[in-house]
């Protein structure tokens, strides 16, 4: 394939991706709104649906694991990183849990390289790691 059709195919693909990004952030915040108003509309002509029986649950951090996503897609979109082959630390990568509680959405290329580094266990680290966290269990 030449140059000018592989960067179509990438364009191509990238914007897949922020469009089915974007649409579950979409349905999933608006559904509920659209649910009612829908169920609304339909008692105008006689029936009657429960809306509840629409209602969508808003999945916790949508927004977050949305963007997150969103700013892998594009780091690999600029060449900034290569697409990650292990579905072990693309999942670690997403879902990294103190970022989600504290913010901010970190970009792939500072997270992944840190994900994927080989690491050693070190007992005197873990020991010490432990005696933090007791520490800090007795003075709650």
């Amino acid at each position: 394939m030449s140059d000018a059709q592989n960067k179509i195919i990438k364009k191509f693909w990238f914007w897949l991706s922020i469009s089915v990004n974007l649409g579950f952030l979409g349905v999933f915040k608006y559904y509920n709104f659209f649910a009612q108003s829908f169920a609304e509309a339909i008692a105008n002509f006689g029936l009657h649906i429960n809306p509840w029986t629409l209602k969508v649950i808003l999945p916790v951090g949508i927004s977050f694991y949305t963007f997150h996503g969103l700013s892998y897609v594009i780091d690999i979109y600029k060449d900034r990183i290569k697409a990650e082959k292990n579905f072990v630390d693309y999942s670690v990568f997403v879902s990294f849990f103190p970022l989600l509680v504290a913010g901010p959405i970190e970009r792939a290329t500072h997270l992944l390289p840190q994900i994927q580094e080989t690491r050693t266990f070190d007992y005197a680290n873990a020991v010490d790691g432990l005696r933090q966290i007791l520490w800090d269990f007795l003075k709650k």
